[in-house]
């Protein structure tokens, strides 16, 4: 019966060098302009009972939606706004005009 012994390195005592993954600094991807849209909904917590609005985005960035608070519907706070990406934190987004 034949055997054979390895001999594992101890932490410290790696004789060759792994070289770990570097990455890349994440890229500036500046400001770029998105689409966005008007949704009126009811929220019942409010007293007043008025319709509410939201800004649905269309990010340019990660291809999903944001959502933005617009006040009440009445009266919404559109334009100009600019808000940050989450999923890509260096790119900015404008909505220029929004769509009701």
């Amino acid at each position: 019966m034949n055997s054979t012994t390895t001999v594992l390195p101890i932490f410290g005592e790696d004789t060759e060098h792994a070289e770990a993954d570097v990455e890349a600094p994440p890229v500036a991807l500046g400001m770029a302009a998105a689409a966005a849209r008007l949704v009126a909904y009811r929220y019942t917590q409010f007293e007043d009972g008025e319709p509410r609005a939201l800004l649905v985005v269309d990010c340019p960035f990660c291809d999903h939606q944001h959502i933005h608070p617009a006040g009440r519907a009445s009266t919404p706070r559109v334009c100009p706004r600019t808000s940050r990406c989450v999923g890509r934190p260096t790119g900015v987004y404008y909505f220029p005009a929004v769509n009701p």
